[in-house]
């Protein structure tokens, strides 16, 4: 979301009434009834939308979405959410879409849900997966067969901003639950543009509830579209609003786009039972598992001996950020990535995630300088529970050795161990992985695709190639500006000084503490080298950004008893991955041809892509820290879920954007 600031947003104002209710400071209003709160969701929300009745009666295998305005305290999703578990088929799954203008701090949120015990199952959840800062945009929070997906900025503004532009995308919400504080104490939420994006990411017949009878709100939903009807009221409210949305207005704009829909697959995909994934590092093993999450068969062909064989191989890898002082989609997505993989890694591989902290050096005036900045952009964080600022002094006590620099402190990052990690994330019933089955040719058709495997084809309905620089051997990847980099890192025997080490080190160069009595550091950065042999040369290159981070423990490691490993990372020229579908390339340039003229031009028309073929790769040297995301925005496209990101986010991840930004400067992809 361009005009907005993705740092932490201001979190509500809460004061605590005698009887235990938070009160909203701001608005002068009660977030839930004091007679009973959850009684008065079930009724208003759960009952009035019939969702009971209605999740008893979905098929095996079918999605539910809810839209919310206004979270709160979580109390319409944790409600929702126990509901859905004891009526909804097993194999069913709820998105559960919410925004919040003033999210509550974690303390405020748990105090607020200890109210009601009964919903400890889930509160306690919801807590534990909390993000640290509630940054601006969307946070994507997994629940097993439940997802939240709740989007931190003004009403109207965050619903827009999950638009696609693609009226079968956008129209996804079956039920509303219109919350929020009363339209006398918060007149700017209930405005004319959040009744017409509420009507525009309605599915035909979505049902809404509200507890106000307010006429704004009546008129509002009577203006786009939706049949009204009023409902007696819960406790001391006489009436309240419900209905469903019989036909959409004509008004003018309703289908118009705003800007290119060059984002947009041209033709429906194909329904999506069986999916292969070309690649088993932490890009294919990210997607496999979001995939399979989803009741679809993954067949996963790795040419290595093992997961994690190239890029993904090495002994610790570093779940590391590079956030920015301004807003801007690099530095968006490293944040919203950064706070969905530290769930993620808890979440589903533990075993293999060492959240021991990590320290971001600022070894320069200018490093110092901008983490100043981007430590004010994050004044609102809870707590300093993402990222705080602290002194060489403090640094030191944390680290466990002496250090000449401050710099930014991550308490809830550390250090992974990335092939178990892959392994980990590939385990699963729906998940089937062929090791030293290098994928030789694609073949797309009608029916779906064929792959060919030695002498072996496998036929499946779509094909997500997270092969890295891989993706040039095949025709319809090739074109995608993929730029290798070969990266060395070095190993060494823990000293007796580098032992203390407790905290992951960052700055020109990284360390981990010691596992199994070794430390690994490095990484060099060679663009457009491909040989994978360790080279003396570099290991020098490694103990001197080391040496200038930490000199005792750079001369404990002795150059001459150094390991290592080297391997190629896959990078695009801004540095963003590539997620989402495969355009056919020819068609795009035909179709936006005019972008050569004007690159400004909206041309109103989508173009054909490959049904059914997608690609994640480019993550650099961050693929820990971004595969998690970018593997959900692409899992949302194979099976057209609600995405995981704002919609400028999709765009600036797009495998068409390079294209794109050749046709207006007038050059060829």
């Amino acid at each position: 979301m361009s005009d907005w600031d993705p740092g932490a947003h201001p979190h509500a104002e809460i004061v605590w009434r005698d009887d235990g209710q938070p009160l909203s400071q701001a608005f002068d209003d009660v977030y839930f009834s004091s007679a009973s709160g959850l009684e008065e969701s079930r009724y208003v929300f759960l009952q009035q939308n019939r969702l009971a009745e209605r999740w008893r009666e979905l098929p095996p295998g079918a999605r539910f979405a809810i839209g919310e305005t206004g979270f709160g305290t979580g109390l319409n999703f944790l409600a929702a959410w126990q509901l859905w578990d004891q009526t909804a088929p097993a194999d069913a799954r709820l998105h559960f879409i919410s925004v919040e203008k003033y999210p509550l701090r974690s303390r405020d949120l748990s105090r607020a849900l200890s109210l009601w015990p009964e919903l400890a199952p889930f509160s306690e959840q919801l807590l534990a997966a909390y993000p640290p800062l509630l940054a601006s945009g969307v946070h994507r929070l997994l629940f097993g067969r439940v997802s939240l997906t709740l989007v931190i900025g003004e009403a109207s503004g965050a619903l827009q901003s999950l638009r696609l532009e693609d009226s079968a995308r956008d129209r996804q919400v079956d039920a509303w639950f219109l919350d929020g504080f009363a339209p006398a104490k918060n007149p700017a939420m209930w405005s004319s543009d959040l009744f017409q994006e509420i009507a525009t990411l309605s599915r035909p017949g979505a049902s809404f509830a509200t507890f106000t009878c307010a006429g704004l709100v009546k008129r509002g939903l009577q203006g786009v579209g939706f049949d009204i009807e009023k409902a007696p009221g819960f406790g001391h409210k006489r009436e309240m609003l419900r209905g469903q949305l019989s036909a959409a207005p004509e008004a003018p704009t309703r289908f118009a786009y705003s800007t290119t829909p060059w984002h947009l697959p041209g033709r429906p995909g194909r329904v999506v039972r069986r999916v292969a994934v070309i690649g088993a590092g932490i890009s294919g093993a990210s997607v496999a598992r979001a995939l399979a999450q989803r009741g679809l068969q993954v067949s996963v062909f790795e040419r290595g001996p093992h997961a994690g064989a190239g890029a993904s191989g090495n002994d610790q890898g570093i779940l590391y950020a590079k956030l920015s002082p301004k807003p801007g989609p690099n530095g968006d997505f490293n944040l919203h990535a950064l706070l969905f993989a530290l769930r993620y890694y808890r979440e589903f591989c533990p075993e293999a995630f060492h959240a021991c902290g990590m320290l971001q050096l600022a070894q320069d005036e200018k490093e110092a300088a901008l983490q100043a900045q981007v430590a004010e952009r994050l004044r609102h964080q809870d707590a300093g529970a993402l990222a705080r600022p602290v002194d060489a002094r403090e640094a030191s006590e944390l680290a466990g050795l002496p250090l000449d620099f401050g710099g930014l402190y991550f308490p809830g990052s550390g250090w992974l161990e990335p092939r178990r990690v892959c392994e980990s994330l590939l385990r699963h019933d729906r998940i089937q992985l062929y090791c030293d089955s290098g994928v030789d040719a694609l073949e797309g058709g009608e029916d779906g695709w064929q792959l060919r495997v030695g002498t072996t084809n496998h036929s499946v309905d779509a094909v997500v190639v997270c092969s890295a620089t891989g993706m040039a051997q095949f025709g319809e990847t090739a074109a995608l500006p993929l730029n290798p980099i070969r990266g060395q890192v070095s190993r060494a025997a823990a000293g007796e000084h580098s032992r203390r080490l407790a905290k992951v080190l960052c700055g020109e160069g990284y360390l981990t503490p010691a596992a199994d009595d070794w430390h690994s550091f490095g990484a060099t950065f060679k663009l457009r080298e491909t040989a994978t042999e360790t080279r003396e040369t570099e290991h020098r290159e490694n103990l001197e950004m080391l040496e200038a981070m930490l000199p005792r423990v750079a001369r404990e490691f002795a150059p001459q008893h150094l390991g290592g490993r080297a391997a190629v990372r896959a990078a695009t020229p801004d540095y963003l991955p590539l997620a989402g579908p495969v355009p056919d390339w020819e068609a795009l340039e035909e179709s936006y041809a005019g972008l050569r003229r004007n690159r400004k031009q909206l041309i109103p028309r989508t173009t054909p892509y490959h049904p059914g073929l997608f690609v994640l790769g480019g993550l650099g040297s961050r693929g820990f820290t971004y595969a998690p995301l970018a593997a959900e925005a692409v899992t949302a496209w194979v099976t057209a879920e609600p995405m995981p990101l704002d919609s400028g986010l999709v765009r600036a991840l797009h495998p068409a954007r390079f294209a794109i930004r050749a046709l207006g400067r007038n050059r060829r992809h």
